[in-house]
């Protein structure tokens, strides 16, 4: 998608020698600067191109900085680091500024000379996440103008929230299922019970699945998971996948298939953890779909020697989401959702080397493709 005019509004920068210039104006109020300076949360002052003419301490603790220069002329997603901004007219001039919270909290500050709070999720090249407050002001100072930024780490705040809600919403989700079977299972004929038993077991082992999923994240994000090696073989090991869902797909009148021209290939990798990203990428396939639907699940060995796994599904994401997909705590579904494709992009990229990608189109639909090199 090419970029917007609301992209290009920042593709303008400041010299060094006006960034300088400002520096300055506030350098000189040693009042001001003691007070920037004391304030408990992440304060940067940008000019009207939104380049950093001030930094406090907190913030350039943050982003490792000891020396306020080597901050100033920057961007917030360059101080940050965010995987976005390595673009040749940096942060604010690429398709996802567009749905960034720090350019819309600051957009809408220039545009209203006034007041904007906004709240998002940032991702750094080093597939760190942190989640923002964002707090913008338009202020004139000695006939100069400024935007006062401060930023607060929600992170924790956010997580907690988010991974309560999303646990218990598939707990729940789990047991009412357990139990809605333990209950008809005594008027169920004889002969009839076994199936019964066999989705009951399914069920149980799709509870334990959510359990060791969500602790998974939160070692990951802790950066204390320890990638483990395992030779599978790739058609087993996507069987035994499709296999965990297809009994519960059908209850929804939806099917799960191997597609056809899929290829058996031995690889060596972290099995517990490709298993969490395509068990995800074939949950959020059903859930995108209604009855009736048709789930492919494709494995194929591409020209690099990777693996390549996909899940394909006949609905399409929206333009707008398709630039959060992976943001943490984004959903297309609803608030309590908004972790999948996000542990997907965490667990592939982060820890086995790999790629997660997607493509979504009318008359396509959607196909998820993880990448993972064939160790």
């Amino acid at each position: 998608m090419e970029n917007t005019q609301k992209d290009l509004e920042f593709v303008e920068r400041s010299s060094q020698k006006e960034i300088l210039r400002k520096y300055n104006v506030i350098a000189n109020n040693k009042d001001l600067l003691i007070f920037l300076n004391s304030i408990v949360s992440y304060v940067a002052v940008l000019d009207m191109n939104r380049q950093i003419v001030f930094a406090n301490r907190l913030i350039l603790e943050m982003a490792g900085i000891s020396d306020v220069q080597d901050a100033l002329g920057k961007r917030l997603g360059e101080l940050f680091d965010c995987q976005h901004s390595l673009v040749e007219n940096g942060c604010g001039t690429t398709q996802y500024c567009t749905v960034c919270c720090v350019s819309r909290s600051l957009q809408d500050c220039i545009k209203t000379s006034g007041v904007s709070n906004e709240e998002c999720s940032l991702t750094n090249r080093q597939m760190e996440t942190f989640d923002l407050r964002v707090h913008s002001t338009y202020s004139n100072v000695y006939g100069e103008e400024f935007i006062i930024c401060s930023i607060f780490d929600i992170s924790n705040e956010k997580r907690r929230g988010v991974m309560e809600r999303i646990f218990f919403h598939d707990v729940m989700n789990t047991i009412n299922g357990i139990n809605g079977i333990v209950h008809i299972l005594p008027m169920i004929e004889h002969d009839k019970q076994a199936s019964y038993f066999s989705f009951l077991s399914r069920l149980t082992q799709s509870l334990v699945d959510d359990m060791v999923s969500h602790r998974l994240l939160t070692i990951a994000e802790k950066n204390e998971y320890r990638v483990s090696k395992h030779q599978i073989s790739s058609l087993e090991f996507v069987r035994e996948e499709v296999e965990k869902y297809r009994k519960i797909a059908s209850l929804e009148a939806k099917e799960v298939q191997i597609d056809d021209n899929s290829e058996d290939n031995e690889i060596i990798t972290d099995k517990v953890l490709l298993s969490c990203i395509l068990g995800n990428m074939i949950k959020n396939a059903l859930e995108a779909e209604a009855a009736g639907a048709l789930i492919k699940v494709q494995v194929l060995m591409n020209d690099h020697g990777s693996l390549n796994i996909s899940v394909i599904n006949d609905s399409v994401i929206s333009e707008e989401d398709r630039l959060q997909v992976f943001n943490r705590s984004f959903s297309t579904k609803s608030n309590k959702r908004g972790l999948g494709a996000y542990t997907m992009k965490l667990f592939a990229e982060k820890y086995l080397n790999g790629t997660i990608s997607f493509q979504s189109q009318e008359g396509k639909g959607t196909i998820f493709t993880v990448q993972i090199p064939a160790l």
